[in-house]
């Protein structure tokens, strides 16, 4: 089942318009790129950087972990193959990649050092992450618990909303993208498919790009795509992560894209039953077919699931263990005490304040008030609320 579900993960679409040209040079520099190698071995040098190891595959290049010895710092730098070089389309987005990064400063997006270019091709310089990707933590448990899920898909919307202010769709949010940190915290990677909203020739018709089992309908239809395209990715990705499996699974692209496209998706507690509905109307609201029936914008999505995890802290808490009681006394017990003697001292109060009034009327208008008169209401006045002044005294110790 896991292999299946990992094969069905690795399945991407990319449909470009044209046919592919080999370049004379990139959009960056001017500079040709001859690949030379499709491996970097242990020990190549970049400039000053050093490989170690390959890291992973993503879906625009190779990943491997190096040393900067500039800064001694540990690196990751992800290279464009050498055969996707010599497509245009591909070079280009590579290049947007790294202008999308650039341009964005969020503690959850992976942060962009450097581009290159190199006789191996386009090299991107970023920060080495130690963890897991959500992918990967899906095929170590199954699931995410749902505490756990609305933490790490509410911080994964910050990241997505800071993106969208800078006019950018990311179009390829899943579980691959999602990197967890092993403090915890959420990074989204691989900008590979953004797409910047002001540039008509990629914002409207003509190329689908992203992962297929994650992509909304519009995308799946060619239509102009906006930040609800993302919101339904996201969802998409929070169906399988509280779920356990995907809303939906085809074995064929087309079975896929019709899937998205007309199919309603089943509610995810039919796959796990203990998912609360209010969170389940959260990813049906997410994953609607019509943009316009979704959150409108990433930051209502996050609100919903903060509301949701609000109510879940109230119904959910763990039970507290009962302190114990001094002298074999139960804390409710201590508790009826404590608020009877505090009643029984604010009626004292109440009475006192009353003869008080009395006392100050019957001083300013008697006319036969003597000193020893007072003297003895003051003797009474104290001997008549010593109690008081006990029990309080008794609650204050």
């Amino acid at each position: 089942m896991k292999d299946q579900r990992a094969e069905k993960l690795a399945r991407t679409v990319v449909l470009m318009n044209g046919a592919a040209k080999k370049p004379k040079s990139t959009p960056l520099t001017g500079l040709s790129v001859v690949p030379v190698q499709q491996v970097l071995a242990p020990g190549t040098c970049l400039d000053h950087y050093v490989i170690d190891k390959e890291a992973g595959v993503g879906g625009m290049g190779v990943v491997y972990k190096a040393h900067d010895t500039l800064l001694d710092r540990k690196v990751a730098i992800k290279v464009l193959p050498p055969n996707l070089c010599q497509n245009v389309e591909f070079v280009r987005r590579f290049a947007a990649e790294a202008q999308v990064q650039a341009r964005i400063d969020s503690p959850y997006i992976v942060t962009l050092h450097a581009l290159m270019e190199k006789n191996v091709g386009l090299v991107l310089v970023m920060d080495y992450l130690e963890g897991e990707t959500l992918e990967q933590r899906l095929r170590r448990q199954g699931t995410l618990s749902v505490t756990e899920a609305i933490d790490l898909f509410a911080q994964a919307s910050v990241g997505v909303e800071h993106i969208h202010r800078t006019g950018i769709v990311h179009q390829d949010l899943k579980p691959a993208n999602m990197f967890i940190t092993v403090h915890g915290r959420l990074k989204l990677l691989d900008f590979g498919v953004a797409k910047l909203m002001h540039d008509q020739s990629l914002a409207q018709g003509g190329a689908m790009m992203g992962t297929l089992l994650y992509m909304s309908p519009e995308q799946i239809k060619g239509r102009a795509v906006d930040y609800r395209s993302d919101v339904y990715t996201l969802g998409i990705s929070l169906f399988e992560a509280v779920a356990g499996r995907l809303p939906f699974e085809r074995k064929t692209n087309y079975g896929l894209m019709h899937a998205h496209v007309q199919e309603n998706p089943p509610p995810p507690s039919k796959y796990q039953t203990d998912i609360p509905r209010e969170l389940e109307k959260v990813i049906l609201k997410a994953i609607a077919k019509e943009p316009d029936r979704r959150f409108q914008t990433i930051v209502e999505f996050r609100k919903a699931l903060l509301r949701h995890r609000k109510v879940k802290a109230r119904q959910f808490q763990p039970a507290r263990a009962a302190l114990p009681a001094p002298h074999g006394r139960s804390i409710s017990d201590i508790r009826r005490r404590i608020l009877g003697g505090f009643g029984f001292v604010l009626a004292g109060i109440v009475a006192l304040g009353g003869f008080l009034s009395f006392y100050w009327y019957q001083s300013n208008h008697a006319t036969e008030t003597t000193a020893v008169q007072s003297a003895s209401q003051e003797q009474t006045l104290h001997d008549k609320y010593a109690p008081l002044r006990k029990a309080w005294g008794n609650q204050e110790r």
